[in-house]
């Protein structure tokens, strides 16, 4: 060793002497680990350096404590800001927050197509934050130039301690660029599990690959990178920590698996990396999650909607003599399971059967006109049953995933079809609806990849999800319009997902990334909300002989 620092450890050391003399040029005292940690308890939980909860006076007299009035409930993780309604809730992150805020110049160009509206001219427009002005801000209201915060910005009760720990957060706060991405790349992961069929891993990589090759956002191609796990679950988080070593990426983009997701859903929450839209048939059980988003809870959902409606017909019609459930593999353990834990209590428990290749016609066995037949099968398991009971199961009604056996991958005789009733998530019957279809029909057609039957579902999650994320990674390249170059964040990434599943104004216009690129029928995200899809249909065939599939009822929302 010749003492000199590596390359890289230099630049850090570098970067760390210039921000130092930047913040002492601002007035503020150099941060330490722990001073920053005490920012971060202000910033996100609301906490102050004593440990008394955050206390903030809104204009309108509302008075806020704790969590209600920590920055992030407003700022966002990123800290880079968000647009409630007309409401612009500015960035408090360093690369805004402590540099003069010039937008009018750029509002003014000719070439732009808009002027910031009247009461967003104050936050930018603005001089740079110092220390003694993020004080006068945080206190009295007051911006750089001394003029009024507007509602909802609060006031605090900040001593000079929390308002310099504070400051030592918002300083760091989205300032660096976060690992997988490149001056002209963008390094993406997709997970694959070991219960995903190869022809879903097919459906899924071929749509993935094709819109890699057709990428460039903001100047970087996509870079896809396949993490196929294997054995176990209990060791996919390993694998996953190897993967990520050898190349860090800067999101994981869809992905394909089927009853077990949990450990690489863990491996996302711990190392703060964003997993967006994998195509699962069973989705994690929701907790404190942040930077998971997934379509739906799969055919957990499927369960919780079929019990809302078994227990909406037991109450008009009277009890269901037996319910008869029947499923083969995990997928269908868990939605069996489900189902029999939802169902009112008016309704005997549900009897379970597995599913045997062997005896198929077991599972239909000593079944009467009485009963309800819910089968959580795949279609070649379908195919069996109907093969031994060519004339129709002996019960009054018949219930299927649609996730499990779409419908397209069916082929059923009249005798089924008439008491045949799918539950599905995929509930977008309108014009819209065949839109996406046609849409996503063009787009395999255009990128040389077959329809796969059985699995364009999987195929149109794949799409849907690069459709998104490319709208949000074209959203986040529009803001540097407003608010200048701005450092990539995958937490502003998430945030500006939210805004993308769905219509929003972000104030350049009506920004419409075109919702219907998914098969369902309405999507959302929010704050603490990380799965769009929370509802469902009940479909029948029009007739015995049809092939048109109408609803049965209203949308259920368990």
């Amino acid at each position: 060793m010749d003492g000199r620092l590596p390359r890289s450890l230099a630049g850090l050391a570098l970067l760390g002497l210039l921000a130092a003399t930047g913040m002492a040029d601002a007035g503020m005292s150099v941060p330490g680990d722990a001073q920053i940690e005490a920012g971060r308890r202000i910033y996100e939980q609301g906490i102050l350096p004593d440990g008394t909860a955050l206390r903030a006076l809104r204009p309108e007299g509302i008075v806020l404590e704790g969590t209600l009035a920590a920055c992030v409930s407003c700022h966002r993780r990123s800290g880079l800001g968000s647009i409630e309604g007309t409401i612009l809730v500015p960035p408090v992150a360093a690369p805004v927050l402590f540099r003069p805020a010039r937008y009018a110049s750029v509002a003014l160009d000719p070439t732009h197509h808009y002027l910031p509206r009247a009461s967003w001219e104050r936050a930018m427009t603005r001089p740079a934050y110092d220390a003694p002005s993020l004080t006068q801000a945080l206190r009295e209201g007051l911006d750089p130039a001394g003029r009024a915060l507007v509602a909802p910005m609060p006031r605090y009760a900040l001593d000079a301690e929390a308002v310099s720990a504070l400051a030592a957060y918002l300083r760091q706060l989205s300032t660096d660029t976060p690992p997988g991405v490149e001056r002209d790349s963008l390094h993406l992961a997709t997970v694959v599990t070991p219960d995903a069929s190869p022809a879903q891993v097919q459906a899924v990589l071929g749509v993935l690959r094709a819109w890699a090759r057709g990428s460039q956002v903001s100047g970087k191609a996509w870079r896809i990178h396949v993490w196929e796990l294997s054995g176990p679950p209990q060791d996919w988080e390993g694998q996953l920590q190897a993967h990520y070593r050898r190349q860090p990426v800067f999101a994981v983009l869809s992905g394909v698996g089927a009853a077990e997701w949990q450990p690489v859903h863990r491996f996302c929450e711990d190392a703060r990396l964003p997993c967006i839209l994998p195509a699962l048939e069973l989705a994690p059980e929701p907790g404190r999650d942040l930077y998971s988003v997934y379509f739906s809870p799969g055919v957990r959902l499927e369960a919780a909607l079929l019990a809302r409606h078994l227990g909406t017909e037991t109450s008009t019609k009277g009890a269901t003599s037996r319910i008869v459930q029947v499923y083969a593999d995990a997928t269908g353990t868990r939605a069996a399971e489900t189902l029999r834990a939802r169902l009112d209590t008016r309704i005997a428990p549900p009897i379970q059967r597995k599913y045997r290749l062997i005896a198929p016609g077991a599972a239909l066995a000593g079944l009467s006109m009485d009963d309800t037949l819910v089968l959580w099968l795949r279609p070649s398991e379908i195919e069996q049953l109907v093969a031994s009971a060519p004339a129709g199961p002996p019960v009054g009604e018949v219930f299927l995933s649609a996730l499990l056996a779409p419908p397209e991958a069916l082929s059923l005789p009249p005798a089924w079809k008439a008491r045949l009733r799918y539950v599905s998530l995929f509930d977008d019957l309108s014009v819209q609806g065949q839109i996406a279809r046609l849409r996503l029909e063009r787009w395999l057609d255009m990128a040389g990849l077959p329809e796969h039957e059985g699995d364009q579902r999987l195929q149109a999650d794949a799409y849907a999800a690069c459709a998104l994320f490319d709208a949000a990674l074209d959203a986040m390249k529009a803001r540097e319009v407003r608010w200048g170059r701005l450092p990539w964040s995958r937490e502003h990434l998430l945030e500006t997902l939210e805004r993308v599943v769905g219509k929003y104004d972000d104030g350049t216009g009506f920004v419409d990334p075109d919702s219907h690129v998914a098969f369902y029928g309405r999507m959302s995200l929010a704050p603490g909300q990380r799965v769009a899809v929370r509802g469902g249909t009940l479909l029948r065939y029009a007739s015995p002989d049809s092939e048109r599939l109408v609803p049965v009822g209203k949308r259920i929302v368990p």
